[in-house]
């Protein structure tokens, strides 16, 4: 049995952090939006480009984001079998190869500014097309079973 997942009920906590984390992550990229409590000063030394001050709230969205995506994956289910570990490990796969398409057209397509923007966004879609592809077999072997 796999004994690498963590305990299901991180899955809970995963899918209550999933909201707040993703709105504040669209918040910071597109609005500028910034908590004043997570400024702090003299973070680093203040130079000709670089300001003394420092926001960590887009840090604060991304770890958060990722946090709650890792958590929400890698939870084990109420029943943990093998033919789940069997979804679990064709699932990761296919994100695996998802993502791997979807970088190399992004790299072919976003130039500059564009790019670390493209990556920023990327970074979580390997955790986000495994649940989705994880939860989607989940529904349909939940289904099979109702209908027997």
């Amino acid at each position: 049995m796999v004994k690498l997942l963590l305990p299901h009920q991180y899955q809970k906590l995963g899918y209550f952090l999933i909201i707040p984390s993703v709105v504040l992550f669209i918040a910071c990229s597109y609005f500028q939006y910034e908590i004043a409590w997570l400024t702090l000063s003299n973070v680093r030394e203040k130079g000709l480009f670089i300001s003394a001050h420092e926001n960590f709230t887009n840090e604060l969205a991304i770890i958060g984001t990722f946090l709650s995506l890792f958590l929400i994956a890698f939870s084990k289910e109420q029943v943990e079998d093998e033919y789940i570990l069997k979804l679990r490990l064709e699932s990761i796969l296919i994100a695996l190869y998802t993502y791997s398409i979807i970088f190399i057209i992004g790299t072919l397509v976003f130039y500059n500014f564009e790019y670390l923007n493209f990556v920023a966004f990327n970074f979580c879609s390997i955790k986000v097309f495994y649940i989705i592809r994880f939860r989607w077999l989940m529904y349909k072997q939940n289904q099979q079973l109702v209908l027997i």
